[in-house]
């Protein structure tokens, strides 16, 4: 690895980004660098053991446990979910499996759910009512959903149109790996929690890593945030945590580089003990394409030609959280980076680090698109504006003969790849966004176009 290279690629993407702190790992001592600080006002240097949030990440622990389960013959992973959930009834669950939620194709359409999981941690640091300047459709008198019970009751009577009959098409869910977390814990017996460290924490040696915010100590790194409805967004310490103990199984795990580094072997070293060669093939199998090139598994992407060879990933990011884990099994690679704010480049400096361990320019891009003249037919059947009940607001529209879309208050050129297709540049990586029937997919979600357009 060129060191001094990739440094100079990685600190010209943090300082363009305003990231605090970043820790930028691979195993086997290949290479570890913390960038800035865990703690900027006290100046306080990011290490391998400095402690972050890491985010969805924690899906691909969620589809362990379940094959933990599977292997142990508590569950298969075709059981429909009711055979665990008898009292869910929201429209479509009858006929949706566990494989429908780990795969996100369960047809439940995104959902502002997460957000009253966190409305607790979000009051109390102001964050609320700043997703609801953003656009986020939330109700100031919804209660709270702090337990499971919550949880079932609110997906049961908000009332959602399905995208799609389950199996049919992607589009990520939060929900459903929070309705898998409960299923862990009916079918093993222990609290969610307890059952991700007693099976994997405690043999992986994962001794640094956790859920509870409660149990965080002065490695923690401080979070930051940035307020986009301000007159001049800047980054400011935000020292809430947000937390969701219904939805852990989403994605609330903290945890530090090194202890990502020996989860790292379970994918390097035939489940390293806690799963079969069997079950990790499983879980790394191409299930579902999302888009072109690019595949999900249980809990984890699979790239199957990074440069010839294959890459299983998975990103995170919530409120002072952006971290991204991969591993290349052919190199025998495990990554991690971890950061101390949202929508910091962590995909794009731990890719820069893996290629420059393989001898690649560090921002050159594995999966390519090319230019396309998109028709004016095209360019009035994408124009429009996209929504999620998560929360997501896209607006595409045509400005001096280009089109452009407007995401978190600000305005995007985009660059048009396909019939219906076009990319947009964002934290130092490229992300295609696909139209069809009248659907946006776009961040492995579908947004519906507004009706009035």
């Amino acid at each position: 690895m060129d060191k001094k290279a990739y440094e100079k690629f990685a600190e010209s993407l943090i300082n363009a980004h305003q990231t605090p702190g970043a820790m930028v790992a691979l195993n086997n001592q290949r290479y570890e660098k913390g960038f800035g600080y865990r703690d900027r006002e006290n100046e306080l240097l990011v290490t391998a053991d400095t402690i972050f949030g890491i985010g969805s990440i924690t899906k691909s622990m969620t589809c362990i446990a379940i094959l933990q389960l599977q292997e142990d013959g508590k569950l298969s992973v075709h059981d429909t979910i009711k055979t665990y959930l008898p009292e869910i009834t929201f429209k479509g669950s009858d006929d949706i499996t566990l494989h429908h939620l780990m795969t996100h194709t369960s047809g439940i359409s995104p959902l502002n759910t997460l957000f009253y999981a966190n409305k607790q941690s979000m009051e109390r640091d102001g964050s609320f009512d700043l997703q609801v300047k953003l656009g986020v459709p939330l109700d100031r008198e919804q209660d709270s959903i702090d337990t499971y019970d919550d949880l079932i009751n609110y997906l049961n009577t908000i009332q959602f149109v399905p995208l799609d009959r389950p199996g049919r098409s992607f589009s990520y869910s939060n929900d459903g790996y929070a309705l898998l977390g409960i299923i862990i814990e009916r079918v093993s017996g222990q609290s969610y929690e307890r059952y991700i460290e007693t099976n994997i924490f405690q043999p992986l040696g994962m001794k640094n890593s956790f859920f509870d915010p409660d149990r965080l100590d002065d490695r923690a790194a401080r979070l930051y945030s940035v307020d986009l409805t301000a007159e001049t967004p800047t980054v400011e310490h935000s020292p809430e945590w947000w937390d969701a103990p219904a939805m852990w199984a989403a994605g609330y795990v903290k945890s530090t580089a090194n202890d990502m580094l020996r989860f790292g072997d379970v994918f390097l070293n035939d489940g390293n003990g806690i799963l079969t060669l069997e079950s990790l093939e499983v879980l790394t199998s191409q299930h579902i394409e999302v888009e072109p090139g690019l595949h999900y598994g249980y809990g984890v992407i699979v790239i199957p030609d990074f440069f010839g060879t294959t890459l299983i990933e998975h990103g995170g990011g919530i409120k002072g959280v952006t971290a991204q884990f991969a591993v290349l099994p052919e190199r025998g690679i495990a990554a991690i980076c971890l950061t101390n704010i949202a929508g910091a480049p962590a995909e794009a400096l731990l890719n820069g680090a893996i290629q420059s361990e393989m001898d690649i320019e560090p921002d050159k891009k594995a999966i390519k698109y090319d230019d396309y003249a998109l028709t004016e037919a095209d360019r009035q059947a994408i124009i429009g504006t996209y929504k999620s009940n998560e929360g997501q607001t896209i607006k595409v529209y045509e400005k001096n003969a280009a089109i452009f879309v407007e995401y978190l208050e600000t305005e995007i050129p985009t660059r048009p790849v396909g019939r219906r297709a076009v990319t947009i540049a964002m934290h130092g990586t490229e992300y295609l966004l696909q139209f069809t029937d009248n659907r946006l997919h776009f961040g492995f979600r579908q947004l519906l176009k507004s009706e009035n357009e």
